[in-house]
């Protein structure tokens, strides 16, 4: 009689446990290739955020120098996150009531403002600690020396606030 064994019941004894090192080879291998993907695309994304507040810093501060020369004066300086009367015409009202895409409010400083004695555009950080040094760093170097210490476009801290301020005139 012939038996056909198809379909045979494992035995437990002969079935072994667990993970071979393939397979754990594989499963770290896959895991570091998804982790080294979330790590791209997350600095393409803090680069974009970055390059977009380079943009606007760029723009606020070519209206604020064709205003000077078109009127013989500066914008005056407001208060935190209020857009000058003078650039209503040219920028959207709400991008001083939203935070910068890098967190931070705008804060144009006119003549006479008490952070630095540079007319131009800051990004105020309250408090000082939620500022992202490390991101400024690169916008610095997009708009500047890289040097948050130096050049026309430098970090202050004033009032418990950090101030990255990027200066088109000396008062």
């Amino acid at each position: 009689m012939l038996r056909f064994r198809y379909f045979q019941p494992l035995d437990p004894s002969k079935t072994r446990g667990g993970s071979s090192l393939l397979e754990l080879v594989l499963c770290i291998a896959i895991l570091g290739i998804v982790l080294i993907s979330f790590l791209r695309v997350r600095d393409q994304f803090e680069d974009s955020k970055i390059a977009s507040v380079a943009r606007t810093v760029r723009r606020i501060n070519e209206i604020a120098t064709t205003i000077c020369a078109t009127t013989g004066a500066w914008p005056a300086d407001v208060n935190n996150s209020i857009l000058p009367v003078e650039m209503k015409p040219f920028l959207a009202n709400d991008i001083f009531k939203n935070d910068t895409p890098m967190g931070g409010r705008w804060d144009w400083n006119g003549p006479a403002n008490n952070v630095s004695n540079s007319i131009g555009i800051a990004l105020r950080f309250d408090p000082a600690s939620s500022a992202n040094t490390q991101g400024l760093s690169k916008l610095d170097a997009l708009i500047d020396d890289g040097d948050l210490n130096t050049g026309d476009a430098r970090g202050v801290i004033k009032f418990g606030r950090y101030f990255y301020v990027v200066e088109v005139a000396i008062n």
